[in-house]
């Protein structure tokens, strides 16, 4: 697959057709990081308490992920969706042989990106196809050219919200490290409802 990168005002992203097809693959093959805004939209959207759709995946059976690191007396965990026993997403759901995505409108950061990946280089935000996902997404070469509008808005949001949510567990961390909590799971669920409901987000 021939990609030509192109550079638009601080962004520079690979000249690509891509239309989603609604496989779902992406939703099987990874587990979903979440930060606390995505808590947020998820839990109003949906009515369902933050420990209904979320676990605690852990980090010893990564490479390692920019996201915050949660410490519990049972090890170190990143937060993530739960998925099916089927490995899909918790929020996929078969409809007429496509797999959707029930909370599309308002998903996760994360699942705005794929099949791309980025970083910032300074000011500019440089994007590629990610090298994975060209043997097997469908949607590649499919549709009209990305203008990659949706993922520089969601990737300058994601580097904020990452941000807040490493001091957001920075803190139940040092509290653990203190002995202040003994760093049980349902522990860190209630301090995680008590920082939700004073937040003020505005995303």
């Amino acid at each position: 697959m021939l990609i030509m990168s192109i550079y638009i005002r601080g962004v520079i992203y690979p000249k690509i057709r891509f239309k989603c097809t609604l496989c779902g693959e992406c939703c099987k093959r990874y587990w979903i990081p979440i930060t606390h805004i995505d808590l947020v939209r998820i839990s109003e959207y949906t009515g369902f308490d933050i420990e209904d759709f979320t676990t605690l995946f852990n980090k010893e059976m990564t490479s390692g992920w920019d996201y915050p690191e949660i410490k519990l007396k049972s090890g170190t965990y990143y937060l993530v969706l739960k998925k099916h026993l089927d490995n899909t997403c918790i929020f996929n759901k078969y409809i007429r042989g496509n797999l959707i995505c029930e909370i599309h409108e308002i998903k996760p950061f994360i699942c705005r990106f794929y099949p791309f990946t980025y970083w910032f280089d300074g000011d500019v935000i440089k994007f590629e196809v990610y090298e994975k996902a060209i043997d097997f997404c469908p949607g590649l070469g499919k549709g009209s050219y990305n203008t990659f509008e949706i993922e520089v808005k969601s990737a300058i949001q994601l580097k904020i919200a990452k941000e807040e949510f490493h001091k957001i567990i920075s803190k139940w961390n040092k509290l653990f490290e203190k002995g202040i909590v003994k760093g049980e799971i349902e522990e860190f669920y209630n301090y995680l409802r008590n920082v939700l409901k004073n937040l003020e987000w505005k995303y």
